[in-house]
């Protein structure tokens, strides 16, 4: 708990924020604002990555989060159910060009993409000025998709992806699903805090720059 009070310190993050007792399954602040924020777009397109079904009788699209789009299209690397665009999120606007999308939504996808500041980068060029982000990621998970399977994202790395610097805000972010980690070579690990997920809402505030601006910590 001293480690911990430290890191919220230096950081001027609430404690409660690394506090399982402050995440719980049944905390979706964070996503509730994102719906309701997406809810006064009129109309709005919108993006969701990474949308290709692994198993054919389980959706993995979220169009049902934005109902009133005038458009929901989901792609992924590879064709597949619920993909309408094929397209590597590294090189998205070159697919899909640039200030396009109201909302871009991305589930359990940026822990497989290969170099994240630089797909951060194409999906805020993919993004109109004024439009919403919104990721869920892992924080503590199993190795799975391999061999593509890249990152694991503190709340932190999820932020210093998307700087001001950038023209982007992020709004929020927060960590969901309380976990543990369990070694037998490690078991002092067990009573630290772990999460399954971590998420992030933000928005674009202005022009994508056309280089990344990296926001070197002091």
């Amino acid at each position: 708990m001293r480690i911990l009070r430290k890191i919220a310190k230096r950081l001027a993050i609430p404690l409660a924020r690394y506090s399982a007792a402050g995440q719980t399954s049944g905390d979706n602040h964070l996503l509730n604002d994102f719906l309701a924020r997406a809810a006064k777009i009129p109309q709005p397109r919108v993006l969701e990555l990474g949308t290709r079904r692994l198993y054919e009788n389980v959706k993995t699209k979220h169009d049902e989060w934005i109902p009133h789009a005038a458009e929901f299209l989901g792609t992924d690397i590879a064709e597949g159910t619920d993909v309408d665009i094929i397209a590597d999120v590294h090189k998205l606007s070159q697919t899909v060009g640039f200030e396009q999308f109201d909302v871009i939504i991305s589930c359990s996808s940026f822990e497989h993409f290969k170099y994240p500041h630089l797909a951060a980068h194409e999906i805020m060029k993919a993004l109109k000025t004024g439009g919403l982000l919104f990721i869920q990621t892992h924080q503590t998970y199993p190795v799975h998709g391999a061999p593509y399977d890249y990152f694991r994202f503190s709340r932190e790395a999820l932020s210093g992806l998307f700087g001001t610097k950038m023209e982007f805000r992020v709004i929020e972010t927060d960590y969901e699903f309380p976990a543990s980690i369990n070694s037998p070579d490690v078991a002092s690990i067990a009573a630290e805090p772990a999460f399954v997920n971590s998420r992030l809402l933000g928005e674009k505030t202005g022009k994508t720059p056309a280089e990344y601006i990296y926001e070197y910590d002091v």
